[in-house]
């Protein structure tokens, strides 16, 4: 309940909101504060890395080292790609009102709709 009410007022919220312009420094240093304080991370490097070392291995730092760089070179993929994406539909959605808007209700009636089926789920 709390989270359907709380997505009704940031909804509205929203869409009543002005534009305003965040430096991509602010963007930046706000994602890896975000990343490197997030305990999900770091649990998922200890349970999910260790299963591709072998523990008869001699290399131990080694093949963590690797692992921990391909796992950055896709992240880094992923994340130019998203990019460069997300780059070529920004100038619509800016120049749209009616896209801006279209786009805050659909993403608030999402998240009314997982609040409400997450308050009726049974345990």
């Amino acid at each position: 309940m709390l989270l359907t009410t709380f997505n009704i007022a940031k909804t509205r919220a929203n869409a009543e909101r002005n534009n305003h312009s965040v430096s991509t420094h602010n963007l930046l240093t706000r994602g890896c504060v975000t990343t490197i304080t997030n305990p999900k991370v770091l649990l998922f490097f200890i349970s999910f890395f260790p299963q591709f070392v072998a523990v008869e291995g001699q290399h131990h730092a080694a093949s963590f080292f690797i692992l921990g760089i391909a796992y950055a070179m896709v992240g880094f993929m992923t994340d130019v790609t998203f990019a460069i994406v997300a780059g070529g539909a920004v100038s619509k959605v800016t120049k749209s009102v009616t896209l801006q808007k279209l786009l805050y209700r659909l993403v608030g009636t999402t998240f009314i709709g997982l609040g409400i089926r997450l308050a009726l789920s049974r345990r």
